[in-house]
């Protein structure tokens, strides 16, 4: 029996003193310190395309060493880095880096080793970039896990892919937890997901299940213009980053914030990504209105080829006057049914996905990959058909037009004009003059506005469509068939 006890005794022992061992992305076996690292090391672009931002956190407060390099001998730095913040953050914006060049870097705390790569962004006049979109990863990191297996495999199948990682928001479930940002986006047991994390530079834009955004700028700090927007240039790419959670309603500090910086760059490839969309397939939520009025015309006017977003939980893709809409919420969250009879929608898929965008000079080729790597939709952009206007269109008078299809089912686009700034509504009545839609109630700009309106659910009628603008006021006759 004492023998025994003893034995016990010696189990105990070295169960409590003896370190474990992890598998670091490099593939060796490293003796740690279990729980040392909460939020293992990811990078955020800042727009400078001679830094690299990484970032992570520890479970206790403790110095960490980061070294990097071009390759794993990690000998162009060295640095040892302390906690920020009330929360055992840490992060390094590694310097001096030469644009277009793949860097390798490890982060050691307490023996523990984490190691990742990245390619720095291109140089500013570079003509040729390939990057990657997707969203909605939140409540299933499983799934997420699956996804982030595909978009490794691309770029470990072409290195050009491992650029920057494009995300239209609703990492996680609750964004006012810590627990949904520990247990959904960097749960560490998710293998994929960290090494993707750690592989490229993941650039969100802010998602309605992200909340009030505190824990979203906390771990993402981009420099942003103010509220959670902002913008950045990639090579020959310009990207803007839209949060629909901060105004921009005519007249506000953001939307003049965009229409400025779309005017003024000069990058030939634009794009605009969000959250919710303005045009996508039903089945989970319904056309936001407010990009359609006010995110539509600045992409006609200044050239904007593609607006990403996401919302509703899987691919679709809508052509409005030559911008393509691409809705990919397909990362994790709860999968929704498209309904590819919605307006404008030219294709749809109840998938996992992200997608593939490939600039080479003046062509740009998207696809979208389904997370068995199954090719759910493609299409080619010329640069040359890219119409853009160098001034508003305004008119000197008010104009409603003949809606178009008239007859229709179900949907219809009405057209109008006003020449000054001012507070308009766009209605619709019935043949006995019950209100059954409103289209717009907002201050819009002076010039051409477009509206679709979308009579699912309605029967066989004739229907009104009145504008008032001002004084002015006008109502013209639609007819339903169905």
């Amino acid at each position: 029996m004492k023998i025994l006890i003893f034995l016990l005794f010696l189990l105990t022992i070295l169960v409590n003193n003896t370190s474990f061992g992890q598998i670091d992305s490099a593939g060796t076996d490293s003796p740690i310190i279990l729980d040392a690292m909460r939020k293992a090391p990811y990078m955020i672009y800042n727009g400078n395309n001679t830094e690299m931002q990484l970032l992570w956190q520890l479970t206790l407060t403790d110095t960490c060493t980061l070294d990097w390099g071009t390759d794993t001998l990690y000998g162009l730095g060295n640095i040892e880095t302390v906690e920020y913040g009330s929360s055992h953050q840490h992060t390094y914006t590694i310097p001096n880096l030469i644009p277009g060049v793949k860097y390798y870097y490890k982060v050691a705390v307490d023996g523990e080793v984490y190691t990742g790569s990245f390619r720095s962004a291109p140089a500013t006049n570079e003509t040729n970039i390939k990057f990657m979109v997707y969203g909605d990863t939140r409540s299933n990191p499983g799934i997420h896990d699956q996804v982030a297996a595909t978009m490794l495999n691309t770029f470990n199948h072409d290195e050009n892919f491992q650029s920057i990682v494009l995300s239209v928001g609703d990492l996680v479930s609750s964004g006012n937890n810590e627990s949904s940002w520990d247990s959904e986006f960097f749960d560490p047991s998710y293998a994929n997901i960290k090494t993707l994390l750690a592989s490229a530079p993941y650039q969100v834009a802010i998602g309605n299940h992200e909340g009030t955004g505190q824990l979203f700028v906390k771990y993402f700090p981009y420099p942003f213009v103010a509220g959670r927007y902002w913008s950045f240039d990639y090579g020959p790419a310009h990207f803007v980053i839209v949060d629909q959670y901060t105004s921009y309603s005519p007249g506000s500090a953001q939307l003049t914030w965009i229409e400025n910086d779309l005017a003024s760059t000069t990058k030939p490839w634009k794009f605009i990504y969000l959250h919710e969309p303005g045009w996508s397939a039903g089945g989970g939520h319904s056309n936001n209105t407010n990009v359609q009025n006010r995110i539509q015309p600045l992409c006609e006017q200044y050239g904007v080829c593609i607006v990403f977003a996401g919302h509703n939980h899987y691919y679709a893709r809508a052509v409005v006057n030559g911008i393509q809409h691409v809705t990919t919420g397909g990362g994790g969250a709860p999968l929704h049914t498209p309904d590819p009879s919605y307006p404008n929608v030219v294709a749809t898929a109840k998938a996992n996905h992200f997608c593939n965008v490939e600039i080479n000079g003046g062509t740009l080729h998207f696809t979208a990959i389904k997370s068995d790597s199954t090719i759910l939709d493609e299409f080619t952009i010329n640069v040359t058909d890219i119409e853009t206007s160098s001034t508003p269109v305004l008119l000197d008078e008010y104009v409603l037009n003949p809606a178009y299809p008239n007859p229709f089912n179900p949907s219809t686009t009405i057209e109008f004009a006003i020449p000054n700034t001012e507070f308009v509504t766009l209605k619709i009545y019935d043949s006995l003059g019950e209100e059954v839609a409103t289209l717009v109630s907002d201050k819009l700009p002076a010039g051409k506005h477009k509206y679709i309106w979308n009579a699912a659910g309605l029967g066989s009628d004739v229907y009104f469509y009145k504008l008032k603008a001002g004084k002015f006021v006008q109502t013209r006759k639609l007819i339903l068939m169905k």
